[in-house]
């Protein structure tokens, strides 16, 4: 588990080099469309190291306990995205973060390509990863139910600081998430939580700022 961890966070430390020298160094030119590339390629490093250890430890990271999903929990995933991005809102209004996404810096291919990157498949990646597959190590390594949802909901943490924003709000859904996963065993609930919340930021940013 240790040697799975350290290589996901290093591969994404190398991949998101950019994006963090952009938010902590205002006066360096990386262009929208590299650090939506730098989004892009954590991920799918991440999917490779969880399907190695996926095969190897024979986990049962890519199924789920049934095809169907239950429809109340769907929307309460959907709602838990939109208070997400409230919460969000709230804090960059309260910090007077700045705008790291201007509209003025999108075309609508790198719209596109941001909406890919930060709203459908680094969503799924962290929460495949700190959800799912974290949790489920843990447990196996016997930690208690308080043990796991802290130390998941501070690494969510600590991976989203930034921008001048203290981001309460990855350490409340990282708790509700936690238990929305391990009540429910089936991490799409809160892929989709994650996805609403990610696709309302960009909306919000590119219309209402």
């Amino acid at each position: 588990m240790t040697r799975v961890f350290l290589a996901s966070f290093i591969l994404m430390g190398v991949f998101l080099l950019p994006y963090f020298a952009y938010i902590f160094g205002q006066d360096i030119p990386f262009s929208r469309t590299i650090l939506d590339i730098g989004n892009l390629l954590w991920p799918l490093a991440i999917f490779v190291v969880l399907l190695y250890e996926d095969k190897k430890e024979k986990l049962g990271i890519w199924r789920n306990p049934s095809l169907g999903m239950n429809l109340k929990t769907v929307i309460l995933s959907l709602a838990l995205g939109v208070l997400w991005q409230l919460i969000t809102l709230l804090l960059t209004t309260l910090f007077d973060a700045p705008n790291t996404d201007p509209r003025e810096s999108y075309t609508l291919a790198t719209l596109i390509l941001h909406i890919f990157s930060f709203s459908i498949i680094g969503p799924i990646a962290e929460e495949v990863f700190l959800r799912k597959w974290y949790i489920s190590m843990m447990e196996r390594a016997s930690f208690g139910k308080i043990a796991i949802v802290v130390s998941n909901a501070l690494i969510f943490y600590a991976a989203h600081v930034g921008t001048g924003v203290w981001r309460f709000d990855t350490l409340i859904m990282a708790v509700i998430l936690c238990l929305m996963y391990m009540r429910t065993r089936d991490i799409r609930y809160c892929v989709i939580t994650h996805i609403t919340c990610n696709l309302l930021g960009i909306f919000s940013a590119y219309y209402l700022v």
